[in-house]
């Protein structure tokens, strides 16, 4: 009866430290979501809604291409500390180094997959937006493992200096008639600049010394999974966006992506939980897995459900207000999108805790998704614009959150099984 309440005990005081890292490292991400999202709404308001639209495309892509020219690489350096219980240089550098190799491949892509969706044949904007593609490579790692041993102050000062100086700096180049260049340039340079600092910090404070772990394998067999998992849960999240500039055109597009910031303000705060549960995991048995993804997954979709609420009864003021009357006709993609959070929220906060546990479940976990999400993308779109896409987010999240669960359930009963078998033979 004692060890069981040491143990209840433990387990409170480490969910209560884990939900107080969230609530920190949300604060700091709410802060710089307000920055994003003023730059965005002076974007809106600024540009013409072509043009809006022509940002909102450029944006998802460089999200989606960040990921595929990942590789799975960023997982895999996670998984690294999670083990070892500390960022090791010599694995930090190897990862860098692929990262910025692919980072120009992904760069070049954009530009093209621009073009087709956009039917523009300016090539500045998507060449200025491609080398954001750069700083990323230099910064997801970094901050992905300096976060996995817990600290989370760097990444809460990058996001909000970053989109301060966005902010200002690119906000007055916009007000000044600057354009969708001063949008570009604004937006890329400063994530070069945070990534090449935050990447030279973290690899003063990584561990040099020798160590009895051996390094992780960089093959493309060990990284295919991660790969897979990380591209398609990149593309999941913002091919929706692509798809309706693709579909319906750039102004359909505009629409739908102001919708969606409502969609991603919601999320920071699980999103969180979920990327600091890998420091909760750090070192301990993977069995326990299972038992704190539940308890996440609670937290994320409570925690989502009253903002969700109160967004959904006010979308259509508060579209107006934010990016202006000609928005107005987006409350009811907002709605929907709001009723996506929730089984969303759950899922985005079990991802990186499944893709750790088992990379090859995860991969396929995400691939059926995405399939379901591109194939009632297809079916809707062409019918219903932005509220398709919508409806889609809903019917895939869903599926997704049932799919992560099944992820942890299933590896865990597996070394549950092998420990008895184990201590049944010994």
């Amino acid at each position: 009866m004692i060890a069981f309440l040491n143990t209840a005990r433990a387990r409170l005081l480490s969910g209560r430290l884990l939900v107080g890292r969230a609530v920190a490292l949300s604060f700091g991400r709410g802060v710089a979501s307000l920055l994003s999202a003023a730059w965005l709404i002076l974007v809106a308001r600024r540009l013409p809604l072509d043009q809006f639209g022509d940002v909102s495309v450029a944006l998802a892509l460089v999200i989606i291409l960040t990921a595929l020219s990942d590789l799975g690489l960023q997982t895999i350096l996670a998984k690294d500390v999670v083990e070892t219980g500390r960022v090791r240089r010599q694995v930090l550098d190897a990862v860098i180094t692929r990262r910025l190799m692919w980072a120009v491949a992904a760069a070049a892509l954009l530009v093209v997959l621009y073009v087709i969706a956009t039917r523009e044949r300016n090539l500045a904007t998507p060449a200025l937006f491609s080398l954001s593609i750069v700083g990323a490579g230099l910064y997801n790692p970094v901050i992905t493992a300096y976060r996995a041993t817990g600290n989370i102050r760097l990444e809460v000062i990058s996001e909000v200096t970053s989109r301060a100086v966005v902010l200002v700096g690119g906000g007055l180049w916009v007000l000044s008639g600057g354009g969708v260049i001063a949008v570009a340039v604004a937006y890329s340079a400063v994530g070069i600049a945070v990534g090449v600092i935050d990447y030279l910090f973290v690899r003063n404070k990584s561990s040099v010394g020798p160590s009895e772990d051996p390094l992780p394998s960089f093959s493309l067999r060990a990284a295919a999974p991660f790969a897979l998992a990380n591209t398609i849960g990149a593309v999941y999240q913002r091919i929706d966006n692509y798809l309706v500039a693709l579909l319906r055109g750039t102004a359909a597009a505009g629409i739908y992506g102001a919708s969606y910031r409502f969609q991603d303000m919601n999320v920071i705060l699980p999103a969180a939980l979920g990327q600091l549960a890998l420091s909760e995991a750090s070192g301990q048995d993977p069995r326990t897995r299972l038992s704190i993804a539940k308890r996440i997954a609670a937290q994320s979709a409570l925690l989502a459900f009253v903002p969700a609420v109160i967004i959904s009864v006010f979308a259509q003021p508060l579209l107006v207000f934010l990016f202006g009357a000609r928005f107005a006709i987006a409350a009811p993609i907002v709605i929907v999108l709001m009723v996506s959070t929730l089984p969303g929220a759950a899922a985005m906060s079990l991802s990186l805790l499944a893709a750790v546990t088992d990379p090859r479940r995860f991969a396929i976990a995400t691939g059926t998704s995405l399939a379901l999400n591109v194939g009632a993308n297809l079916a809707l779109i062409p019918l219903f614009s932005g509220l398709g896409a919508a409806v889609a987010n809903v019917l895939s999240q869903t599926y997704l959150v049932g799919a992560f669960y099944w992820v942890l359930w299933r590896r865990t009963a597996e070394l549950t099984a092998g420990s008895v078998a184990s201590g049944t033979q010994s």
